[in-house]
């Protein structure tokens, strides 16, 4: 009976303190993997492109041509576009803390629920170039279920984007822009766990390829971030990205593929990292305001430190609703 005891105990402190372990060694990936490329900018990426030339188009007498999109000939002051889009996803993720092996690096299904707000406040004329600001807002809501770790590092994303774009001929873009990006923990109370100010200039080019568009993204930005680290700011970074994206309708469906890769310098770590992003959605409307969409995503994390190498795939679904002014 005392050797039973003693080996239930034995039992209960090893399950206590694998627990213990497999917490810590989440909280150390999942705050690591704050750097991790999230989908929310490659939607910002696409509607505020969208936006600005649809605006630029019907409101600002842009001219389009087997080149792309041209300088507007007479750009109105009075120019004002507004999205409004709420999507819910529910997906799985093989890899849900971006972590390299081991305890953490467990399966997990995700419900996300975003509300994006973009806002474009006139087009003007500045003789060889155009100048558009655009302001996004967005707040997502991200729900981990089916592993008990995982599922304690629910997080809330509020995001604020002012962005100064400057449109040339044949497609050429110029932005700079401040993105702004704050994590809560919406099961402590709504602590704030994690702050990133990121200031970003980029260029670009959008171009037409029969009903298709391409566009493309080199950027240039540095995070300053403050977490629940011990060393506040051992995230700071200096990131360059290309981003890569395609749009092919086919009546109602539209399949866009694409592609980032970045490197990452950090400002208070021996430490640099290579990440690579490479997906394909499928979007059917049935409305112009409804649609059904599916998403695959790959993504991968190199770095001097072996410690933050990780593999991560994601894959699922949902609906969208969306409206523009």
């Amino acid at each position: 009976m005392k050797s039973q005891l003693i080996k239930t105990r034995n039992n209960f402190s090893a399950k206590v303190c694998s627990l213990g372990l497999a917490i810590l060694f989440c909280s150390n990936a999942l705050g690591q993997g704050k750097d991790d490329f999230r989908r929310s900018e490659l939607n910002d990426f696409r509607t505020r492109n969208a936006l600005r030339e649809s605006n630029s188009l019907e409101n600002a007498g842009f001219a389009k041509s087997d080149l792309g999109l041209q300088r507007p000939v007479e750009v109105k002051e009075t120019g004002f576009g507004y999205h409004l889009g709420f999507d819910t996803k529910l997906y799985y993720s093989n890899n849900a803390a971006s972590a390299p092996s081991g305890i953490g690096k467990e399966p997990s299904g995700i419900w996300e629920n975003s509300l994006n707000n973009h806002f474009i406040l006139g087009a003007f004329d500045l003789g060889g170039a155009s100048f558009s600001p655009i302001l996004s807002l967005g707040y997502s809501k991200f729900t981990h279920f089916g592993d008990e770790i995982i599922e304690s590092f629910d997080f809330d994303t509020l995001s604020i984007s002012p962005n100064a774009f400057f449109q040339f001929s044949n497609g050429w873009t110029f932005r700079a822009g401040l993105g702004v990006m704050l994590d809560f923990a919406p099961k402590e109370g709504m602590e704030k766990t994690y702050q990133q100010i990121s200031p970003t200039l980029a260029l670009g080019k959008g171009f037409a390829i029969g009903a298709a568009q391409s566009s493309w993204e080199w950027s240039l930005a540095h995070h300053f971030t403050d977490s629940i680290h011990p060393d506040e700011d051992i995230m700071n970074r200096f990131e360059t990205a290309f981003l890569w994206s395609f749009s092919i309708p086919i009546n109602r469906l539209q399949i866009s593929p694409y592609i980032r890769f970045a490197y990452v310098n950090y400002s208070n770590q021996d430490r640099y990292d290579a990440l690579g992003s490479l997906g394909l959605d499928f979007r059917y409307s049935f409305t112009h305001w409804l649609a059904l969409n599916a998403f695959f995503n790959f993504s991968f994390r190199g770095s001097n430190n072996d410690d933050y190498d990780f593999t991560r795939f994601d894959g699922g679904g949902g609906l969208g609703l969306s409206a523009k002014f």
